[in-house]
């Protein structure tokens, strides 16, 4: 065991940028991913000959297994694709949906968060499949493989990992299959233990020859069904049979010469990004200096107009007329400046005046989810966000297949009083998130795939990390690593800054100003974890940046001298 340890300790020290590198190269490809297995990973598939899309599923997969607390394949996301040969943007979404025979008072936001009635029907399988099969060049059997390797051999936790599983301790232990995976004598595993889940394994393997048909139609349809129905979940067979992913037009903005490409509804993360870049892009930003006291308040102000109308104006697009276009308008965006404050930080912000029927969104938002950034040598992007909502989803383990439901049902409005909300529980209707895998461009050119897990964290990380690279010149790394402090609450200003890392007249500004500081330690999960990718067009040149608040991994494809069949040999043996 001792030897095992230290062959993947010198493994990972051949590859993996830490916190404050930058990691360039010529040619070849980079993956920014949560873990340093699944990034190897994704960068093992583009050394064989893979694109963007097969190294991003690879990955995805990935993630499921070494953060099963996170993602799973019971699930969902959104995939954001550059194709370089076609110069096409494509958005393919799999959030889950709502059972058919769902009620409104059915569900108990109080009692039933942490029950498998908690889960909606799971979307990751049908999007990430669809994307390899119409944007990859590898097969299921190659792309999933090295994910079920992982599972099957093991893999060493990591201290985030662990300190789930303690956390979460008192409500998983009950279940036998979470004990004989994640428990170890019966108490929680701890950093550095091997994790096996051959359970998850044997399921990846149905996966790989079943596919879609499989997953929605066929044997591990009814294992899924029969599971949840035993813990009084509502989704039935032909509720699995008639789901599909779909294939959106992104939605876009120009800021400072640059395209910012992102999803729409039924995620609103989209739309707050782009209102908020157009809001800034009238003020004079490099002038006022990275993160000082006027640009902080500006940058905060600007993005709780664009929360106040991502949060009023949303929903799934099947069910409601909501008015995309002109939220992302430079017309609306110089309207809204009207309503942006000038030396006080706003309560309860206000939001646009819209002809639609304005109404505050009711359910939760996703708080656990993962991000994947990926450029291959070819110029095709992928930018892709995963989750299951809450750590470990609806805490409910799929019995006898080694993965955790989603928590996504009380991401809706469930009071019959509130029927008017766009986040009411209406059969077939997508779940909403906030999460936005975004894609930057420049003259048709890749520049940028990028994107954060963290709910209302989410568009700000994102955005302040643009800043810090297309603004204020910072390599991808550095801009990912300097200190920040955004307001994450919808109707207060109550700031979220990591405190010891600004100056002390900053800080005493920004109180001035009217903001009430929660102050967190640096590097702080609460105010996201940015994985990007970005291509200087200057010195051609790749880079991957990756998040120390969440302990995420860039790899680069020349940077990577193991194979993988030398890799697996490094795992524990079966």
């Amino acid at each position: 065991m001792f030897l095992l340890a230290v062959l993947l300790m010198l493994l990972n020290n051949v590859s993996v940028f830490a916190s404050g590198d930058s990691g360039a190269i010529r040619n070849g490809g980079v993956v920014s991913s949560a873990s340093e297995y699944s990034s190897q990973i994704g960068i093992d598939i583009l050394k064989k000959g893979g694109n963007a899309v097969d190294a991003a599923v690879a990955t995805i997969f990935t993630i499921g297994v070494v953060e099963p607390n996170l993602s799973s394949i019971g699930g969902s996301g959104i995939m954001t694709i550059y194709t370089k040969e076609n110069d096409q943007c494509i958005v393919i979404e799999y959030m889950e949906t709502v059972p058919s025979n769902m009620k409104a008072g059915w569900f108990n936001p109080q009692t039933d968060k942490n029950t498998a009635k908690n889960a909606a029907l799971p979307g990751q399988v049908y999007g990430i499949l669809t994307a390899l099969d119409k944007y990859g060049t590898m097969s299921r059997e190659e792309v999933m493989a090295p994910a079920i390797q992982l599972a099957r051999n093991g893999f060493i936790a990591d201290k985030r990992l662990a300190d789930s599983i303690k956390s979460n301790y008192d409500i998983l232990s009950q279940n036998p299959d979470f004990a004989d995976i994640y428990l170890n004598n019966g108490k929680p595993i701890k950093e550095g233990d091997i994790i096996k889940n051959k359970l998850l394994a044997d399921t990846l393997e149905k996966l790989a020859e079943q596919g879609i048909e499989g997953f929605y139609k066929g044997e591990l349809a009814g294992e899924i069904v029969t599971g949840l129905q035993n813990g009084n979940n509502l989704i039935t067979l032909d509720d699995m049979s008639k789901y599909r992913a779909i294939e959106r037009v992104p939605i876009q903005t120009s800021y400072h010469g640059y395209n910012i490409i992102v999803p729409s509804m039924p995620s609103n993360g989209g739309e707050w990004l782009l209102e908020s870049l157009n809001i800034l892009e009238n003020y004079d930003l490099k002038s006022m200096g990275v993160n000082s006291s006027e640009y902080l308040f500006t940058l905060n102000e600007a993005l709780r107009l664009g929360m106040a109308d991502a949060f009023t104006y949303l929903g799934d697009p099947a069910f409601f007329n909501i008015p995309t276009d002109t939220i992302v308008s430079k017309d609306y965006a110089k309207k809204r400046l009207a309503s942006m404050p000038v030396n006080k930080a706003m309560i309860n912000p206000p939001h646009g005046d819209l002809i639609t029927n304005p109404v505050k969104s009711g359910g939760e938002d996703s708080k656990e989810t993962s991000h994947i950034s990926v450029m291959d040598k070819y110029g095709n992007l992928v930018s892709t966000t995963n989750t299951i909502g809450s750590a470990w989803g609806c805490k409910y383990m799929a019995p006898g297949l080694g993965f955790f439901y989603n928590s996504h049902i009380s991401n809706l409005e469930h009071d019959p009083l509130k029927a008017d909300s766009p986040d009411y529980v209406i059969p077939g209707k997508r779940v909403r998130s906030t999460i936005t895998p975004a894609i930057v461009l420049k003259d048709r050119d890749p520049v940028m795939a990028i994107g954060s897990p963290g709910n209302s964290s989410i568009p700000p990380a994102i955005l302040a990390v643009l800043n810090n690279v297309l603004i204020f010149d910072m390599n991808i790394q550095q801009a990912i690593d300097l200190p920040r402090a955004f307001v994450l609450d919808l109707y207060n200003p109550i700031l979220t800054i990591e405190g010891s890392y600004f100056e002390p007249d900053v800080k005493n500004e920004l109180l001035n100003l009217g903001y009430v500081f929660n102050d967190v330690s640096r590097y702080n999960s609460a105010l996201g974890g940015i994985a990007a990718v970005y291509y200087d067009t200057n010195t051609q040149k790749y880079h991957g940046g990756a998040d120390p608040r969440r302990n995420y991994k860039s790899i680069s494809y020349e940077e990577v001298t193991k194979k993988y069949s030398e890799y697996e040999k490094l795992l524990p043996a079966a």
